[in-house]
C-alpha cells in the first residue's frame, strides 16, 4: 500500500510550492516570504512516510461539496497506488474517478505518462494539474469581488486565494493529525511562542513601513508605540489553563492609539474598527491586512486593465516576489531561517497585529 504519493504528487516543486504558500499565508504578504525548501530535519525516531499534503489538497478541493466520505475514497485511492505498472494504471483511474476537473483538463498530459520513472512527462501532468485548480480557485476568488475596480478585484481575489490556502493546509493539518483525523496539539512551548512574537514584530514593522511612507523617524515611532502597547500584556488562559489569551482592556486601548497616531489616514477604516468593541476581530485582522496586500497589488498591478485568472496569479507571484526583497532587507537571516523552520512545526493562529 502507498501513501498517497503517485507520479502524480511526488515532483519536488509541487511540495515546494506548497510549503511556500504556507509561508506566505501565514504572513499573508505582510513583509515576509520564501522559497526555501523543507530541510527535513526531526530528531528522534525513524522517518514516517506521510500521505502527501498535495493529494489531500486535489481530493478535498474537488470532492468537497460530496462531503467528507468523498473526500476520504478520493485519499484512500492514493493511498492503494504502488509503484508498478498496475499501480499507475490504478493513479489514472482515481483521477478519473475523483479529480474529474482535473482528469478533463489534462487528458493529454495524463495519456502521455506510461511510466513512473518518466519524470519529465510526470512533471507534465502535476504542472497541468496546478495550473488546473489555480485557474479555477482564482476565477471563484474574482467572482466573488464585489469591488468595480481592477486594483480592488485583484485585491479581493489575492486575500480569498490567501484564504483558500489557509483552508486547504488548515484541513491537511487536522486530517493527517494522529490517526484519522483530530488529536490533542501539544503547546507551542517557549520557542514557538518566542517565534510567533518575532513574525508578529516584522508584521507590525511593515506595517508601520507602510503608514510612515519612508520616513524612518516616524516608522520607528510607530513601532515603538506598538511595542509599549504589547509589554501592557495579556488576560485569561481559557479552558483548563489553555487556550488563545485575549488583548488586556488596556493592551487594547493602547494598540488603538497607536494605530490613531502612527497608521492613519492610510489605516482610518481599521482604526476605526478596532474602536468598534462589537466588530468581529477578525474582520479587523483582514482590515489591516489589506492595507498591506493592496499596497503590493498596486504595484504590481501596472498597466492591468482587466481582472483575470491570469493576471492574479501574476500579481501575487509578484507580491511574493516583493514580500522576498523585502525580508532580506528587514530580517537577518538567521531570523529568516528560524522562521522557515518553524513554519513547519506550528501553525499561526494569531490574528492580532501587535505580536
Amino acid at each position: 500500500m502507498g501513501s498517497g504519493k503517485t507520479p502524480f504528487t511526488t515532483i519536488t516543486s509541487s511540495i515546494r510550492n506548497f510549503l511556500t504558500m504556507k509561508l506566505l499565508v501565514l504572513l499573508l504578504v505582510a513583509g515576509l516570504a520564501t522559497a526555501m525548501p523543507r530541510k527535513g530535519n526531526r530528531p528522534n525516531g525513524p522517518k514516517q512516510e506521510k500521505e502527501d499534503p498535495s493529494t489531500i489538497i486535489r481530493c478535498m478541493a474537488e470532492n468537497w461539496q460530496n462531503g467528507e466520505s468523498q473526500i476520504k475514497a478520493c485519499r484512500d485511492c492514493f493511498k492503494a497506488v504502488d509503484e508498478t505498472d498496475e499501480g499507475l494504471t490504478k493513479a489514472k483511474e482515481c483521477v478519473s474517478q475523483f479529480l474529474k476537473m482535473e482528469n478533463e483538463a489534462c487528458a493529454t498530459e495524463i495519456a502521455a505518462l506510461e511510466s513512473f520513472e518518466d519524470e519529465e512527462k510526470g512533471m507534465a501532468v502535476i504542472e497541468c494539474f496546478d495550473a488546473t485548480l489555480e485557474k479555477a480557485n482564482n476565477e471563484r476568488c474574482l467572482q466573488e469581488s464585489q469591488s468595480t475596480d481592477v486594483a480592488g478585484q485583484l485585491t479581493d481575489g489575492s486575500m480569498c486565494v490567501m484564504d483558500s490556502w489557509k483552508y486547504g493546509m488548515a484541513y491537511v493539518k487536522n486530517v493527517t493529525r494522529g490517526q484519522g483525523g483530530r488529536g490533542k496539539r501539544p503547546r507551542a512551548g517557549k520557542k514557538g511562542k518566542n517565534m510567533k512574537g518575532q513574525v508578529m514584530k516584522l508584521i507590525t514593522k511593515a506595517h508601520c513601513n507602510l503608514a510612515s511612507e519612508g520616513d524612518e523617524t516616524k516608522s520607528t515611532e510607530c513601532l515603538q508605540c506598538f511595542s509599549a502597547a504589547v509589554k501592557l500584556g495579556k488576560q485569561g488562559k481559557g479552558k483548563g489553563g489553555r487556550g488563545k489569551k485575549e488583548m488586556s482592556p488596556e493592551m487594547v486601548s493602547a494598540m488603538t492609539s497607536c494605530s490613531e497616531q502612527h497608521l492613519n489616514p492610510k489605516y482610518t477604516k481599521c482604526t476605526t474598527m478596532m474602536k468598534d468593541t462589537t466588530a468581529d476581530k477578525k474582520d479587523t485582522h483582514k482590515c489591516y491586512m489589506r492595507v498591506l496586500v493592496n499596497n503590493l497589488v498596486v504595484k504590481c498591478s501596472e498597466g492591468v486593465s482587466e481582472a483575470t485568472s491570469d493576471t492574479l496569479s501574476s500579481v501575487m507571484e509578484c507580491g511574493k516576489e516583493a514580500t522576498i526583497d523585502w525580508v532580506k532587507n528587514n530580517a537577518s537571516a538567521e531570523v529568516a531561517e528560524k522562521i522557515g523552520n518553524f513554519l513547519d512545526e506550528e501553525e499561526d493562529e494569531d490574528e492580532d497585529i501587535e505580536g
